[in-house]
């Protein structure tokens, strides 16, 4: 887009949030397509493979011997247990580089999709940033300051 009026003009201001709305959502795009994907991850003894979606579903698992009769049910357990770990891992990783570092202030995605972010944390980041655009004055200080949490 060109850039028709000062830097202060509200025009300026509306076009520049549609251009970030745009580039938001091509990367939803690319995270919605990775998602999709299978990654395949092997054992360290090479003798499973875990291939898993970026949702975290397991879309296959393959032995590639028979070694797995010889082992006992532990140790055969803790192989996959083991295997399906780093599979979401990797996957989590992969998601996390299409998405960026923070998907809110203070909020990685890898935190997010692993489930250790506080729900409160996030309304919180989320109502932060969501003010820092308003303009001057249009939420009071008070109602800033009960709706970011502060005492």
């Amino acid at each position: 887009m060109t850039d028709k009026h000062p830097p202060g003009h509200a025009t300026a201001g509306f076009e520049a949030a549609l251009q970030t709305l745009a580039e938001e959502r091509e990367r939803l795009g690319r995270m919605h397509e990775r998602m999709a994907q299978g990654t395949t991850t092997t054992s360290k003894d090479r003798l499973l493979s875990v291939v898993m979606n970026g949702r975290g579903e397991i879309l296959k698992l393959t032995f590639h011997n028979t070694r797995y009769r010889q082992m006992a049910p532990a140790e055969l357990a803790s192989l996959v247990t083991e295997t399906i770990g780093a599979a979401r891992v990797e996957s989590l990783t992969q998601l996390a580089d299409v998405a960026g570092d923070e998907v809110l202030p203070g909020i990685s995605f890898q935190d997010l999709a692993g489930g250790q972010v506080d729900l409160e944390r996030m309304v919180g980041s989320f109502l932060s940033a969501s003010l820092d655009v308003l303009p001057p004055g249009a939420v009071s200080t008070a109602d800033q300051a009960r709706l970011r949490g502060d005492n």
